[in-house]
């Protein structure tokens, strides 16, 4: 199954601030809601996992990640990412194109997702909607993270309180917001803004 998510954050800093951090794997990561970061590996990327919600579903991915292109002067990237189900029930592959716009001493922060997932993931995957609510939910959220770690610490470091070691010693994680996206929140407000339409065709 392969989608196209397209989301987009706004962060109360200049373009040189959010790309700084953003850049920084080791800082922005943890700012993911449900995301964990492990070791540097010898290419440069990292390894890492990830956890969402589908429903009665868990899915808790393990894989690498790491930046494909980075150009500062037009503060444009590519992230590519795959992982796969932890208990064999399909995987994810993905290119990340990330694009920053400076505007009225905001940054606009552009996310373009092309993903592709197999076995079971697709298959609770099927609502192209609901998955592109969850993806802003989650986009919101590491927004939100990384807008407190600029104000904080304009300049962060990896002591920053919001990174925590785990029991194992080689992961790092984020907590501010909860690790995974309830679907049914979002049937809820899919459902609230149908039936607010009905309402608007009548009138």
């Amino acid at each position: 199954m392969s989608l196209v998510i397209k989301t987009s954050f706004l962060a109360n800093a200049s373009k040189d601030q959010v790309w700084r951090l953003i850049t920084d794997i080791e800082k922005s990561a943890p700012c993911f809601p449900g995301a964990v970061l492990g070791e540097k590996l010898p290419d440069g990327f990292y390894q890492g996992g990830f956890n969402v919600k589908l429903g009665p579903m868990t899915f808790n991915f393990a894989g690498k990640f790491g930046f494909v292109e980075q150009d500062e002067i037009n503060h444009h990237a590519k992230i590519s990412a795959s992982g796969t189900d932890t208990k064999g029930r399909g995987g994810a592959q993905g290119l990340i194109d990330v694009q920053l716009t400076e505007n009225n001493q905001q940054t606009e922060v552009q996310i373009i997702s092309d993903v592709n997932l197999s076995g079971s993931v697709a298959q609770y995957g099927r609502g192209v909607g609901m998955i592109q609510a969850i993806s802003q939910q989650l986009i919101n959220d590491f927004g939100k993270n990384l807008s407190t770690m600029i104000v904080q610490d304009p300049l962060p470091h990896s002591s920053d309180p919001l990174m925590k070691e785990s029991a194992d010693g080689n992961m790092s994680q984020i907590h501010p917001t909860q690790n995974s996206i309830q679907v049914h929140q979002i049937i809820w407000r899919t459902f609230l803004t149908w039936v607010k339409g009905l309402f608007l065709k009548k009138s």
